[in-house]
């Protein structure tokens, strides 16, 4: 975050008009706002890098050689970067074939990378997204799906959460943000039975989920970033149940 708040372009993002953007259903950051180049993700990369070699065993060799590349800078860390936060999964299969790296190393590589600059720069558009009414499935930041929520049963309402940016917005309850499945009758709604104020939020239209969190049953204020990880036993038992578990977990649960 010190790095980035030294070289990125603050007075660029000053410049976009939000209101033009999310009044089109459009996510403040695209190709052109995204104000980064491979020096400076150079840094972020280099600090991820050894934790990742480290603990990582079977990925090992694919690490070592996205390693090589970078070096030799055959390899290009913005072009996974946009690839990743605009969901172009063609450009992130057409990389894991070119250098024979698989797309669960790439996603998540690529998006600890991208984490830092997102967060930092959905900080700089808090306030200013205040003033806006946005209902979408997706971020109003950077677009991605969220992956938790949380839920305020009396009140009717649901607040989304990106795990990209760490942006929150608010959406409408019992309606699926991956395919917009509003028929409850294909939903399902799974319940661990450990008293804790969580449960799945499953679609059984599009095998996707997410992870819930009931706002009255939990404790004090929410840091999404820390639940999400505390509930990864969530991930694997809706994996268990039979939906979708995206490549970000997939890499902490197949890969050693």
């Amino acid at each position: 975050m010190q790095h980035l708040v030294a070289v990125l372009p603050f007075q660029k993002l000053n410049s976009i008009d939000i209101a033009a953007r999310l009044s089109t259903k459009q996510p403040i950051l695209n190709n052109d706002q995204l104000l980064i180049d491979d020096k400076n993700l150079e840094p972020i990369f280099d600090s991820i890098f050894p934790v990742l070699k480290q603990y990582s065993y079977r990925n090992k060799e694919q690490l070592l050689r996205l390693e090589e590349l970078n070096d030799r800078r055959k390899f290009s860390l913005k072009q996974l970067v946009l690839g990743l936060i605009n969901n172009h999964n063609e450009l992130i299969d057409e990389i894991a074939q070119k250098f024979d790296i698989s797309n669960q190393v790439l996603e998540l590589v690529g998006e600890l990378i991208a984490v830092p600059y997102l967060e930092l720069s959905a900080e700089y558009f808090t306030k200013k997204l205040s003033k806006f009414h946005w209902r979408e499935p997706f971020c109003p930041v950077c677009g991605n799906k969220p992956s938790m929520a949380k839920i305020d049963e009396q009140d009717r309402v649901k607040t989304l959460w990106c795990r990209f940016c760490d942006t929150n917005w608010t959406f409408f309850d019992k309606v699926c943000p991956h395919c917009l499945n509003d028929n409850i009758e294909t939903q399902t709604f799974i319940f661990p039975s450990n008293n804790k104020p969580f449960r799945i939020e499953a679609c059984d239209k599009c095998k996707n989920y997410l992870k819930t969190v009931d706002g009255r049953a939990s404790w004090g204020e929410i840091n999404f970033s820390v639940t999400n990880v505390a509930t990864y036993y969530l991930d694997l038992l809706a994996k268990k149940h039979g939906y979708n578990l995206n490549n970000y977990f997939k890499f902490y649960f197949e890969s050693n």
